[in-house]
């Protein structure tokens, strides 16, 4: 059963139309009609409080829907790179703030280099993230 379904029949069951639910995670009846019909998906957090309302377990309402699972992993991913990718151009920064105020050639050159390491960091992390 997808989880489209799986929502739709738990909600039922609690005899709790779309309005009530919608008002209790505080989104639109919209999202939670298009999360039934399968349009879209709950973030985790939606899903924890969806677990709760419903009264049953968080693998008893994903098992069974691969996509969902999917695409939770995936947005756990984007999360993971998006601070990896802050951490890059934080460092950055730092090194180009060093450079600027450096006075010893030597430390240039150091900061210069691992300024393009990181840059090419960056730049292999973006390539796999798409």
């Amino acid at each position: 059963m997808i989880i489209g379904e799986r929502l739709k029949q738990c909600r039922q069951q609690q005899q709790l139309s779309q309005e009530m639910v919608a008002a209790e995670l505080k989104v639109s009846r919209q999202t939670i009609s298009n999360w039934e019909n399968s349009r879209s998906y709950p973030d985790i957090e939606r899903c924890i409080r969806l677990t709760d309302l419903y009264e049953l377990s968080l693998d008893e309402l994903l098992r069974g829907d691969q996509r969902m699972v999917k695409n939770l992993i995936n947005t756990t991913n984007l999360v993971k790179t998006g601070r990896l990718l802050a951490l890059g151009l934080f460092l950055n920064l730092v090194l180009v703030v060093g450079l600027v105020f450096t006075v010893q050639y030597w430390w240039a050159l150091v900061l210069v280099a691992l300024l393009l390491l990181n840059v090419c960091w960056l730049f292999v992390l973006m390539i796999w993230v798409i």
